[in-house]
């Protein structure tokens, strides 16, 4: 099925389009950034290069639109119990962290190998993160949780506690979330 035409050529295939994407997030995931150039990604894809290179310029015109699939925007939590509503941020930060940025990226990220990748990832981090500190802001003003909670406090504790767990045991281990949330809640939620 035809994605678009440019007018020359034969028409682009959204097949092949998905296949550079995700050949290019795979590299990214499991080895950052650096992993990702025109001819890594055609090796991972099979696509040849001319093809990649007819759809984008250069790498930093590939890394935009990969970035594009790295972290969608963030859905509105769903009305829960304050608990539960922690666990759907914590599933939320292991999203982005474990299957969207992976291991690869977030490496990038804390060593700032690569300076450009980290600003837009920052970038497009920060549009999801607010809206994760807006709701927690709304569980303070309706006095769920602690008047004294810093929105941007708690989702860096819940961040930090979920890279610290991969950090020591590759991923979080079974029954982590619940333990976290055990030690976490009684902080946090207002009595």
């Amino acid at each position: 099925m035809p994605h678009n035409t440019t007018g020359r050529g034969r028409p682009r295939l959204e097949s092949t389009d998905e296949r550079i994407i995700q050949a290019a997030l795979e590299l990214l995931r499991s080895k950052g950034p650096s992993a990702v150039s025109i001819d890594s990604v055609a090796a991972r894809s099979g696509v040849a290069r001319t093809t990649i290179y007819r759809r984008y310029r250069s790498r930093d015109e590939l890394m935009h639109a990969t970035m594009e699939h790295l972290v969608d925007p963030a859905a509105l939590a769903p009305d829960l119990p304050v608990r539960e509503k922690l666990q759907w941020v914590l599933d939320r930060i292991s999203d982005i962290l474990e299957n969207r940025v992976g291991p690869g990226g977030v490496a990038a990220v804390i060593a700032d190998s690569d300076p450009e990748f980290t600003s837009a990832l920052r970038a497009r981090l920060a549009t999801r993160l607010a809206t994760l500190t807006d709701m927690v802001n709304l569980d303070i003003t309706a006095g769920r949780l602690r008047p004294h909670i810093d929105a941007d406090t708690l989702l860096g504790l819940l961040i930090g506690a979920y890279l610290a767990e991969s950090l020591r045991f590759g991923l979080p281990r079974p029954g982590w979330t619940d333990r976290t949330l055990d030690l976490l809640a009684p902080g946090v939620v207002a009595h």
